[in-house]
């Protein structure tokens, strides 16, 4: 909006305003003179004169009233004077109102959404395995390149099936090789073992079928008579266990079991002891360990690596580092002093983790005891308490499938000793069958390997051969999927993993971004997504970086709604299109206001919002002409958050009347429509 326009006249008025003040200041001063004369002047005579005193005094008194009289008449003319001068209306009524001068504006229009800023090469790095990890390489907020190693996880069992699924298609291949080379003098000898076997199962369904129809021998009556007495033995002991539960235990069970609880409550109680003592141990070795350290790093030539940041305990390779350096390979060569206190060093050590190793056995010792305690004690519990209803159903069901058991067993004796059925009989022919079966098919392999491989046999070792090979390439990437690379330049945005930690397969490990590559993030409400293109520019303001508004082209729009809470929104992408050296930069994850420009009309005739009213079914606005205000219909066409079109009823340089009071400043420039912030960010 413009500044308020003030006309020349009230830069004319100036030089009246002070004559007449002067004018006015120089009457009441004469006013002021005369009064006081009329009132004190006879005080200052030397002497009085001799004439009638009365009259005089009553003279006075009206020379006195009339010359108050002429002195207010004086000043009220003075007031009046300056009254017209400085507040009366000299002809310029424009100095009572703020008015803005038309001119060519453009109009634009705007979108204002969410938005927040995201790097535009954001990856989350996972290990493809599960594993223990072994290195972790970076720290949070390292700068890292592309290619880099970030994190390792403990690989040698994966190189060990590496190399076993290596072997595994050394061998597929030289079993094609065989294949196509043909049979060897083995593999022959192989194969007539298979047919001896084949014939040998043969022969064995024909005798069992023979003995099912010659009828039960007497070992299988034996047998069928001890299934049955195992069934009756076993309903016994169910039927017991239900009387049991029913009756209660005996005293001399309920003693037992109390026996047992003292026994494991005794046990725990040593279990506790050893573990303080283990503890203690584990004091006494750390202290012993830190004494080592100390004493290694004072003596000369010691190594630097492990004493700059020294970490105890010390880790196995460190271990095999000091180890090396007293070793007889040694260079340069260790003195006494130096392989006794690195010995020491070592040692306790050592020591140390063993004093851990059984400080933890003591604890898995008393949680052991605590369980065998809690166990007995819940025997002894179950002993004491009366009988559950559910362990009494558990116990009825348990005889009930006795009975059972035992029925079945008799069916099946029975069954024996009346000879096969016509089912048993078939069953018996279908053994004798499949084995025949068997044995034709080993009788075509060996004769398929006199014969020599045909094409079939190749093509099956060839797949043999890719699934080996498809084992090595799974191996070699588990390999692989056990290090972590950085698969760009940028930095290290968030590390969550730590040495000796177990991950899982796809858990985010490290965060690898640009926060130099940066973009925008835009959510559109439904309304706005048909106005915004691919292309269009506008500004963004961060919450956290107020002064700054930083310009931004839309590049791209996805058309996925989004909707929360009956809200659908849309995601478009933007790019910073100019980030000076200078300027803060923002950093990912920021969040902020963006306003795209979706329309621009320049160079149109506008009038400040503020200066339309309505008045009936029109827009109208106030002009001052020639000093007095004008109400003019006008005909509207775009407007913004700043300026409305006027199509027609204004021209540029009309003075339209805004709504407040005038400021008394120099006449307002006509605005341009130069590169203003949209109307939405301001």
């Amino acid at each position: 909006m413009g500044t308020p326009n003030i006309e020349t006249g009230a830069r004319g008025r100036w030089p009246a305003r002070i004559i007449t003040a002067l004018v006015v200041l120089a009457l009441g001063g004469a006013a002021l003179f005369l009064a006081y004369n009329a009132l004190f002047g006879a005080r200052g005579r030397g002497e009085m004169s001799s004439v009638d005193i009365k009259s005089i005094g009553r003279g006075r008194w009206r020379s006195r009233i009339i010359i108050a009289v002429l002195t207010l008449a004086a000043v009220g003319a003075g007031a009046f004077l300056v009254y017209s001068t400085w507040f009366g209306d000299d002809g310029s009524a424009s100095a009572a109102f703020n008015t803005h001068r038309v001119g060519t504006v453009t109009i634009r229009s705007t979108v204002t959404m969410s938005a927040a800023a995201e790097a535009v090469d954001n990856a989350v790095l996972s290990f493809g395995i599960t594993g223990r990890v072994e290195t972790v390489d970076v720290t949070l907020g390292d700068e890292v390149t592309a290619g880099q190693r970030l994190a390792t996880l403990e690989s040698d069992d994966l190189q060990n099936a590496l190399s076993s699924a290596e072997a595994n298609l050394a061998s597929a291949r030289i079993r094609l090789q065989q294949i196509r080379n043909g049979a060897t003098a083995a593999e022959i000898a192989n194969a007539d073992k298979t047919v001896a076997a084949a014939q040998a199962a043969l022969d064995k369904a024909l005798n069992d079928q023979q003995d099912l129809l010659d009828g039960a021998s007497e070992a299988q009556v034996a047998a069928a008579d001890e299934a049955v007495k195992g069934a009756q033995s076993a309903l016994s002991t169910a039927q017991d266990k239900l009387r049991r539960l029913e009756e209660g235990a005996s005293d001399a069970e309920v003693a037992a079991a109390q026996s047992n609880v003292d026994k494991a409550s005794a046990t725990l109680s040593s279990a506790q002891a050893a573990e303080q003592a283990a503890a203690g141990n584990v004091a006494a070795a750390d202290a012993a360990l830190q004494g080592a350290a100390t004493t290694y790093c004072d003596t000369d030539d010691h190594l630097l690596d492990i004493c700059d940041e020294i970490s105890l305990p010390l880790t196995s390779g460190e271990v095999r580092l000091l180890s090396d350096s007293i070793g007889p390979d040694a260079d340069p060569e260790p003195g006494s002093i130096l392989i006794a206190t690195t010995t020491a060093l070592v040692n306790a050590n050592t020591a140390y983790d063993a004093a851990r190793d059984a400080r933890a056995d003591a604890k898995t010792g008393v949680s052991a005891a605590q369980s065998a305690l809690a166990a007995a004690q819940a025997a002894l519990d179950d002993l004491t308490a009366p009988a559950d209803p559910s362990d009494i159903a558990t116990a009825q069901a348990a005889v009930t499938a006795a009975e059972q058991s035992l029925t079945a067993a008799q069916l099946a004796q029975d069954e024996l000793l009346r000879g096969p059925t016509a089912a048993d009989i078939a069953n018996a022919q279908g053994a004798v069958d499949s084995a025949q079966a068997s044995l034709t098919a080993a009788i075509a392999v060996r004769n398929d390997l006199l014969d020599g491989a045909d094409q079939e046999d190749i093509d099956l070792q060839t797949q043999q051969v890719r699934l080996a090979e498809l084992a090595v390439e799974k191996a070699r990437q588990a390999v692989e999927d056990a290090t972590l690379t950085a698969p760009f330049a940028g930095s290290a945005a968030a590390v969550n993993v730590h040495v000796g930690d177990v991950i899982t397969p796809n858990a985010p490990a490290i965060t690898i971004l640009s926060p130099t590559a940066l973009r925008v993030k835009l959510t559109l409400g439904e309304t706005d997504l048909p106005s915004v293109r691919v292309g269009q520019v506008g500004l963004i303001i961060f919450d956290a970086i107020q002064d700054v508004a930083y310009p931004l082209k839309v590049t791209s729009i996805g058309l996925a709604p989004e909707t929360e809470q009956g809200v659908v929104t849309y995601t478009a992408l933007a790019e910073l299109t100019r980030l000076d050296e200078d300027d803060i930069r923002p950093a990912p994850g920021m969040n902020g206001a963006a306003v795209v420009t979706t329309g621009e009309k320049p160079n149109v005739v506008g009038v400040p919002n503020q200066a339309i009213r309505r008045r009936g079914d029109n827009d109208v606005v106030d002009v001052l002409v020639d000093g007095k205000p004008e109400t003019r219909v006008i005909r509207t066409g775009t407007a913004d958050a700043t300026y409305t079109e006027v199509i027609n009823g204004l021209q540029t340089g009309d003075l339209v009347i805004l709504p407040g009071t005038a400021s008394v400043t120099d006449e307002e420039a006509t605005p341009t429509g130069g590169e203003d912030l949209p109307g939405g960010i301001r």
